[in-house]
């Protein structure tokens, strides 16, 4: 009866850190498959972005990958999909975008899985750390509630941290008995890291080469460097396959973000010990966004180095965490970090590639949570031990070190999510599907409004125009990514500031504009033949659902715009 009762309780934990991360979205997945989580700043331009990644990869995995960085938005730059993380590891859920059509769907459920996986990946390496059950699932529920993870739930490619912790994880196990197990599995857990998010990896590398040499204990070993070598050669290629293009199309494009842009989004030293403005002990105050996951946490986690590195065989797994921590902390200053007038940030930023493209240097953050999280933990069990031995009775300390494990969790909670609806693509089949059937092969098609601005909340109204995109899937003018390119900025701006002129509907049919996609009340140009136009609009479709369609044609074509 008794093995009976522990098998039983054996699943516990999963069914814990499951229970947890569903509830922690489950706003958001009573509306599946028509909405999208979004921060308390409204905005839902990253959101429908992401989802419209999502059906992107879907769509390409249905084609063989042909085309695969020609995706449909800035037509006619090359290789528009590397202007932003492709995310290819989110394939994962591509058969709810085959079986339901609803990208909304198949991004919530890869949230989902992204918040339990970050559950059980954190379980499994505080268990074979030697960590109890019931503490590493403690250690599992901190993990989906990253506080600086969930306060971003519409960044999609930020949520899986899990991939992060399988690379510390395997490097530990690496450096302590390299084998050619784990090296491949080092190459696995890396590609798939990159793979879910080429902006984090590029982060978690730089923070590795400041760190790693402290989980290397086999690096005298000609075996180590024989299973290494067999390690960077097996992840080479899967990272070059997509690193390559991205790197060469940035570069092209000579993509960098500005000294002032890296200066604001980067963290000042007070914001790693703030809380988050939601959270209860936080009391409001500052502005600032709070980037500490816990004063709890940071008490547990010096405790967790205090007495983790008085044991030999975890000494260097909790070096390596203290490491991370204050290396990814001084990081996630960026330009801040001044040493007299020197700012080390750009000096490492030259010397590594891809850090000048980094514009959010707080997110360095990320790293310095989850390994507070771990060591957290560990302090928890350390206390736990010290406990059961002085005091002699282990129901009193196992009640003491719940007690405090649950107040770890609750000092920053999960906060609400907030729901926004995406385009119901149901009802904009009309349109949609008239411009899939009548726009010939290498034309394109522009989307009216443009966004109104440079700011992410300005391009709402593009992302809702791409996610409406992937029922017809013909190339847009519009787009939104991380990077854009000059010539659709300048187009942007001036439709924006003097609507459609005669020189914009010329520059439009230089791009093979062949279709405007206007939503009513667009106000249109009132004549076609002043000022020497070249071009006019004719209106060749009225959707009841509120969009028009006007074909471009050449103006000595005898067509005149209709309204």
């Amino acid at each position: 009866m008794i093995r009976v009762l522990h098998r039983c309780r054996r699943p516990l934990p999963i069914i814990a850190i499951a229970v947890v991360a569903v509830w922690t979205v489950l706003p958001v997945l009573r509306f599946a498959g028509t909405s999208l989580p979004i921060r308390s700043n409204l905005l839902t331009t990253v959101p429908v972005f992401n989802a419209w990644t999502i059906w992107w990869n879907a769509d390409r995995f249905l084609h063989g990958f042909s085309g695969y960085w020609d995706a449909p938005i800035f037509f006619p730059a090359d290789n528009a999909f590397a202007f932003s993380e492709p995310q290819p590891a989110t394939l994962i859920v591509a058969p709810i975008v085959w079986l339901t059509g609803s990208p909304a769907s198949a991004y919530n459920a890869y949230l989902l899985l992204s918040l339990f996986l970050n559950g059980i990946v954190s379980f499994m390496i505080l268990r074979r750390h030697g960590v109890s059950r019931s503490l590493a699932t403690i250690g599992g529920v901190m993990m989906v509630w990253l506080p600086i993870s969930l306060r971003q739930l519409d960044v999609l490619q930020l949520i899986p941290v899990w991939p992060l912790l399988w690379v510390w994880d395997v490097l530990t196990r690496h450096g302590r008995a390299p084998s050619r197990r784990t090296g491949l599995e080092f190459a696995i857990a890396f590609s798939f890291s990159f793979y879910t998010c080429v902006h984090q990896t590029l982060l978690l590398s730089v923070v590795l080469i400041a760190t790693v040499w402290i989980l290397l204990a086999a690096i005298r070993s000609p075996r180590f460097w024989s299973m290494s070598l067999l390690a960077i050669a097996s992840v080479a290629i899967p990272v070059a396959v997509v690193l390559v293009p991205m790197r060469q199309t940035l570069t092209d494009n000579n993509f960098k973000r500005s000294e002032k842009t890296v200066t604001r989004l980067s963290a000042r030293a007070s914001d790693l010990f703030l809380l988050p403005k939601d959270a209860p002990l936080r009391g409001g105050g500052s502005k600032r966004f709070g980037l500490s996951p816990g004063w709890l946490k940071f008490v547990l986690a010096g405790c967790g180095i205090a007495w983790g590195v008085r044991r030999r065989k975890h000494r260097r797994w909790v070096f390596f965490l203290a490491a991370t921590v204050l290396v990814s902390g001084l990081l996630a200053l960026g330009p801040r970090l001044k040493i007299g007038e020197f700012q080390p940030w750009w000096t490492v930023a030259e010397w590594c590639p891809g850090l000048r493209q980094v514009r959010s240097v707080f997110r360095f953050t990320y790293l310095a949570q989850m390994a507070i999280i771990l060591l957290s933990v560990i302090g928890l069990w350390e206390l736990w031990l010290r406990l059961r031995i002085r005091t002699r009775r282990s129901m009193l300390a196992s009640s003491v070190i719940a007690v405090l494990g649950v107040l770890a969790i609750a000092e920053v909670p999960a906060p609400q999510p907030l729901v926004a609806g995406v385009p119901d693509l149901n009802r904009h089949a009309g349109w949609t599907g008239f411009v899939k059937e009548n726009t010939p092969d290498g034309k394109s098609i522009a989307c009216l409004p443009f966004s109104p601005g440079t700011k992410a909340a300005n391009f709402s109204v593009t992302s809702r125009w791409m996610y409406m995109g992937t029922l017809h899937g013909v190339p847009l003018v519009n787009g939104y990514s991380g990077f854009f390119p000059k010539a659709y900025m300048n187009l942007r701006r001036q439709i924006t500031n003097d609507g459609l002129t005669a020189e914009s509907l010329a520059q439009l049919a230089q791009m093979k504009v062949h279709f405007l996609v206007v939503r009513r009340g667009y106000t249109m140009p009132q004549s076609a033949g002043e000022n020497g136009r070249s071009h006019a609009l004719r209106l060749v479709l009225e959707d009841p659902v509120g969009v028009d369609v006007y074909e471009l044609v050449r103006f000595d074509d005898g067509y005149s715009v209709s309204r």
